[in-house]
């Protein structure tokens, strides 16, 4: 029932995306030159908010001393009593919440980007699934592509693959844990899922590299860095390698816009220069 639910909230979604996938495989007819041209579409749309959070986790991590300073201000002593606690405890919540206000930050809002990709994951999965679906007809497994027009190119190329979503030799419709692939087929999909987890921990390094360290506002959020990776290769090796194509191409394009962000934005290079010189003094 949940899944029926989903499917039928995530439905306009899956076609658009689907959409959008069909007029590029009508442009280029290779479903990865296809993936890569909507990933390209997905990351110039999001980026605004890319270079929103980005900014955000910059100021946070700025107002480090500060967030030191009224933590400690208003630290729990052992000899309070609990309502005491509470209330140092409720007036340092206060406190914080002002300071984020001032400076229109919030503790979460850098890692909204890394927030965006689950449901961008799920779109891209359910419009491949459906792209695969089939139905049996006199016995009979057929392709029955969902979310594109019959007349379509992509829908008459999944037709005569049977099926399939065929690219440069590798079918992206199939996942390294898919049943009775032979290890010949395996390999291209498991080299997919390799690169995908180099890029991964390639712009968490260079994002770390370009934040000075010590950034007390960074502590919440490095275990996320650190683990995400191996989250996201568990998810890698079970979904279809078109979306694995997907995460390599969002990966590309992130350490590009990390570049230009902290290279030419000038609210970015700000924040970098006051944590350096925080960084500095301490």
């Amino acid at each position: 029932m949940f899944s029926s639910i989903l499917g039928h909230i995530g439905h306009p979604f899956y076609s658009a995306c689907a959409w959008i996938l069909a007029g590029f495989f009508a442009l280029v007819p290779n479903f990865a030159v296809a993936i890569a041209l909507l990933t390209l579409v997905i990351m110039t749309v999001v980026f605004p908010i890319t270079l929103r959070g980005t900014r955000a986790m910059l100021r946070l991590q700025t107002l480090s001393p500060e967030i030191k300073r009224l933590r400690a201000k208003y630290k729990v002593q052992p000899e309070m009593t609990a309502v005491q606690q509470q209330e140092v405890q409720q007036r340092q919540r206060v406190e914080l919440t002002a300071l984020y206000k001032e400076h229109e930050v919030s503790p979460v809002g850098g890692c909204l980007p890394l927030i965006l990709q689950f449901p961008i994951f799920v779109i891209l999965y359910g419009t491949i699934r459906g792209l695969v679906h089939q139905v049996v007809r006199h016995g009979v497994p057929r392709p029955d592509p969902l979310y594109v027009g019959h007349g379509t190119r992509i829908f008459k190329a999944i037709g005569a693959a049977h099926g399939q979503l065929i690219s440069f030799g590798v079918n992206l419709a199939d996942s390294v844990r898919t049943p009775g692939l032979a290890w010949g087929s395996r390999v291209p999909l498991l080299a997919l899922v390799l690169v995908a987890i180099a890029l991964q921990y390639v712009y968490m390094k260079r994002m770390n590299d370009r934040s000075p360290a010590g950034a007390v506002a960074r502590e919440p959020a490095q275990w996320l860095q650190k683990a995400l990776p191996l989250l996201l290769a568990v998810i890698y090796i079970s979904v279809p390698a078109g979306v694995t194509v997907y995460f390599i191409v969002s990966s590309l394009c992130r350490i590009a816009q990390q570049h230009a962000m902290y290279g030419h934005d000038p609210h970015i290079r700000t924040s970098v220069e006051i944590l350096r010189a925080q960084s500095g003094s301490g």
